[in-house]
């Protein structure tokens, strides 16, 4: 495969990623603004609680990209490490975003 298609991939696995960390920061914002207050003071509760709905969030975009291999013209392996790159460097810009 050409080296294009490899940066192709990479930057399409980053697109949705970041597509999914700003979904994540939105759930984020929402839950905090929802719940904070509400569990106790320092809003911990809260924090535990859409902590692991954002991990189910990036595992369902990671197994998307997984069951969609074969019908993605692009390399598995970039598409994959792009996603993964978006999810993760992405969502601590949008975690600082949220903090504010």
């Amino acid at each position: 495969m050409p080296v294009i298609s490899y940066v192709f991939g990479g930057l399409v696995g980053l697109a949705f990623g970041s597509l999914t960390a700003f979904l994540n920061s939105r759930i984020t914002k929402r839950y905090l603004k929802k719940n904070g207050a509400r569990d106790d003071p320092e809003g911990v509760g809260a924090v535990m609680g859409v902590t692991a709905l954002r991990q189910i969030v990036n595992v369902a975009a990671l197994a998307v990209v997984f069951f969609t291999r074969n019908l993605v013209p692009f390399p598995f392996i970039a598409t994959i490490i792009g996603t993964a790159v978006g999810l993760t460097a992405v969502s601590m810009v949008f975690v600082r975003a949220v903090t504010k």
